[in-house]
Formats: C-alpha cells, sequence, structure tokens
C-alpha cells in the first residue's frame, strides 16, 4: 500500500468533506477504499449525501438572509459549500445590503481612526458586520492606525495586580493604553475578570436608553463605571443599538 504523501493528505482534507471519495481518488492516485478508510483514520466526515433535515431547512430559511454562511454552516455542523447550494437550490438570496446613511457615514470616518476603538466595538456601536464596516472603511479610504507598545515589566506587574480590580476602562487610562491593548495583553496573560459581573438596574437600563447614541459610548462607559462592551452588550439585549441614528 502506498503511504500519502503530505500533499496528498491536504487534498484529503480539503476536498473529502464535499467532494467525496472519488474525487480524492482521481487527484491522488489512491484508490477509493484506500481513500476512505483513511479518510475514516483521520476522522474526516463526508458531507455531499448528508440528507437536510425539517429543522435544518427551516433554520436556514429563517436565518440566511441574517447571518453570515459560516455562522449558518457552524450552527448546522456543516461545510460552508454544502449550505452555499442547498441555499442555491432553494432558491433564497442574499439581498443586496442597505445603502448606508450620511449620519452612519460619519461616524465610521470619526470611530474608524480612533485607536481607542477595535473594529468588532466600531461594527456594534454602528449596527453593522465587521466586514461590512471594515469594507465600507476601505471604499472610503480610511485606514485604521497602526498601534504597537512594547510592554514593560512594571506595565505588566500593575495589569496583574489590578485586572480584578479595575475595569479595563481605568486600566488604560493608567497605563495611557487602549483598551483594546490592555484586552489583548490580558488575554495573552491568561488573565480573566471577576465571572460575576454586576447586575444591571432598571436604573441603569433606563440611563443606557436615553443616552445610547446620543452620548459616545466610551462617555456612557465612564459613567455608569462598566466597559464598553457591556455597555455595547446591553444595549443590544434591551433594543437600543436597532434605534436609527438621529
Amino acid at each position: 500500500m502506498n503511504r500519502w504523501k503530505a500533499n496528498e493528505l491536504s487534498n484529503l482534507r480539503r476536498n473529502y468533506p464535499t467532494r467525496g471519495a472519488k474525487y480524492v481518488s482521481q487527484k491522488t492516485g489512491h484508490p477509493v477504499p484506500s481513500v476512505v478508510t483513511k479518510a475514516k483514520s483521520l476522522g474526516i466526515k463526508y458531507e455531499g449525501l448528508k440528507r437536510w433535515g425539517e429543522f435544518e431547512i427551516n433554520y436556514l430559511k429563517k436565518n440566511y438572509n441574517k447571518k453570515p454562511v459560516d455562522s449558518i454552516a457552524r450552527s448546522l455542523k456543516r461545510s460552508i459549500t454544502s449550505v452555499s447550494n442547498k441555499a442555491r437550490l432553494m432558491g433564497l438570496i442574499v439581498p443586496m445590503p442597505k445603502k448606508w446613511a450620511d449620519e452612519e457615514l460619519n461616524l465610521l470616518k470619526k470611530l474608524w481612526t480612533d485607536e481607542r476603538y477595535s473594529m468588532d466595538e466600531i461594527a456594534k456601536m454602528l449596527n453593522k458586520t465587521k466586514s461590512a464596516a471594515h469594507f465600507q472603511a476601505w471604499k472610503m479610504g480610511i485606514r485604521r492606525p497602526e498601534v504597537w507598545h512594547e510592554w514593560t515589566e512594571v506595565e505588566t506587574k500593575y495589569l496583574k495586580k489590578n485586572y480584578k480590580k479595575k475595569s479595563y476602562i481605568n486600566i488604560a487610562k493608567d497605563l495611557n493604553m487602549t483598551v483594546m491593548a490592555i484586552q489583548h495583553k490580558a488575554r495573552r496573560l491568561g488573565l480573566k475578570l471577576r465571572t460575576t459581573p454586576r447586575p444591571w438596574l432598571v436604573a441603569d437600563d433606563n440611563f443606557l436608553s436615553q443616552h445610547y447614541k446620543k452620548m459616545p459610548t466610551k462617555e456612557i462607559a465612564e459613567k455608569m463605571n462598566r466597559s464598553i462592551d457591556s455597555i455595547i452588550t446591553r444595549a443590544g439585549k434591551i433594543g437600543v443599538s436597532r434605534k436609527k441614528l438621529k
């Protein structure tokens, strides 16, 4: 029996799930039974003949116009190709993205060059996907600032000492860094914030509803002594992030 080479294994992993053993056999020269046996030993499954259940079809109909294809594929435990092909057979079409309003374009221009905000945060504030925000910024010729900082021993010790006592916002202020820089460093160090988040009160939700999109998210976070992420997440849960910009 011929040994499998690295390029042949790569072909097997890439094509077996969607194209099957016969296709891989033609490309690698290994007999079909050998391809099937090797795929099984590596835990690679062929999805081409997997029947679509009623739940999967309904899920695809409901979410194809709302979620990215890769997200749907993960939820259904199918390949992106499988989801795309099924959507095409069902006649599902992703609608053209809505035209950006002038207010949204101005806000994107303001936030995209601000190193204090990550691309995820900006996308959430605009109620857009990250890829949509990134593409629009590229079309407008807006570039993200390139920020790089070598952490000193003193700064690292400060983060380790205070990450459970202070918010990332306050630590970023103390160290004169961006919140994103603090988050990335904490993640690399394996540091986790306190597991019991501060509960949201009715008064907190009322304040957020009154000021979200009228006041900068960073300023709201400071006034409420919460992180920007928690503000954005809560705004989505209570529905205020879907309000149109005025």
